[in-house]
């Protein structure tokens, strides 16, 4: 990236205005809604190198009709408050479209007030169902909790020949409450047993009780599906206390468990949406992109699934606009409504009657010698 093609401009204490260059007619501003401070800064970066990624392809190759995107970048600051403040922004500022945000309760937030004022959004990586069940303003790029249960009830079921459980659930996450109901009954449902089902807040360091109890069960698997620090403390306080049972998460988790968790986290498995290794064909084109961006100091195989899964979500609003041939929110919404085998860097999209995309594969990965490794994938 040229140093010169992206900079920052502190706007009031909420948000960050990156502009484009501008040929002729004046840019099309969108809003991306993630987390730039707080519990969710670290994982939500990628969310805006995605974006950024994106953008700048399709303003290095003239735009959309020839008008350049300007992205605002505003922070959710890691809260469902801040969500709803930020999209409220966003109103404010006029955008002809919203992508974000990552965490499902954010986007719960976010997507009353949008749907209200008529402003498409697009969702990389919110996998709660209720999401664009606000309305029909609502999309997402991602497959949803329920597959995502049933993914991993199989996959323990399958390929682990798990017979019996132990669920540990945050408590304090929708997104792992939710994700736990799922995987519980599809895995009861093909013929697994959960023994016990544990709870704990988001914020807990000590698990004593809670894994003494798991030890005594001595279950085949454990499912905890929670986010990299809550998920990583609760592997290692079990590897401190013998437990060698597989531990199974969902997209929660990702490379940061590496950092929180070391040796702790190796051998447990995990589902997603994107690997460098899964069979997507435009992958190759996004990892040459980062490579070329060099973001982070990361090689390129350390790429997170955010990346693809936000410059998707970019691509397919890109797509609906140039199909809509207007600026129109309704217009644009009508075009996003009808997306069909659009090709993206995680797979086909289309989208039914929710907003959400039809049988998009699910990736199971796994950590192993202090990497993430792509084990397989699983279809709808």
């Amino acid at each position: 990236m040229k140093k010169t093609s992206w900079f920052v401009i502190l706007c009031f204490s909420l948000c960050v205005i990156i502009p484009l260059p501008v040929q002729g007619a004046d840019p099309i501003r969108i809003a991306a809604i993630f987390a730039m401070s707080g519990e969710a800064k670290l994982g939500n970066l990628y969310y805006y190198q995605g974006i950024r990624l994106a953008v700048e392809e399709i303003n290095e190759t003239g735009g959309l009709s020839g008008r350049q995107l300007e992205v605002i970048e505003l922070d959710n600051k890691s809260t469902a408050v801040g969500s709803k403040m930020a999209a409220m922004k966003a109103v404010r500022l006029d955008v002809a479209a919203v992508i974000g945000a990552a965490w499902s309760s954010h986007s719960l937030s976010m997507a009353p007030v949008l749907q209200q004022a008529g402003i498409p959004m697009i969702s990389p990586a919110s996998t709660n169902p209720k999401v664009t069940l606000a309305g029909d303003h609502i999309f997402r790029v991602c497959f949803i909790d329920p597959f995502q249960g049933r993914v991993m009830a199989q996959f323990a079921l399958r390929d682990l020949a798990a017979k019996r459980a132990v669920i540990l659930t945050n408590s304090s996450s929708d997104y792992s409450m939710g994700l736990s109901d799922y995987f519980r009954d599809a895995f009861t449902q093909d013929g697994g047993s959960i023994l016990w089902e544990g709870k704990y807040l988001g914020k807990a360091i000590d698990f004593t009780d809670m894994l003494s109890k798991t030890k005594a069960l001595n279950p085949d698997v454990i499912f905890s599906p929670g986010h990299p620090r809550d998920s990583s403390l609760l592997m290692r306080q079990a590897a401190k206390n013998g437990i060698q049972t597989v531990f199974l998460g969902g997209d929660g988790w990702g490379a940061a468990m590496l950092k929180f968790g070391g040796k702790a986290v190796e051998g447990h498995h995990f589902s997603t949406h994107w690997h460098k290794d899964a069979p997507f064909p435009l992958s190759k084109k996004v990892l040459a992109s980062y490579h070329h961006h060099k973001f982070d100091k990361g090689s390129v195989s350390d790429v997170p699934f955010h990346i693809p899964l936000t410059y998707d979500a970019v691509m397919v609003l890109a797509d609906a606009v140039t199909r809509a041939q207007s600026l129109d929110r309704k217009k644009i919404r009508d075009a996003l409504a009808v997306t069909k085998g659009f090709q993206g860097a995680t797979g086909t999209i289309t989208f039914d009657e929710n907003g959400d995309p039809l049988n998009k594969d699910a990736v199971i990965l796994k950590f192993d010698k202090g990497k993430v490794v792509f084990v397989k994938t699983i279809k709808p």
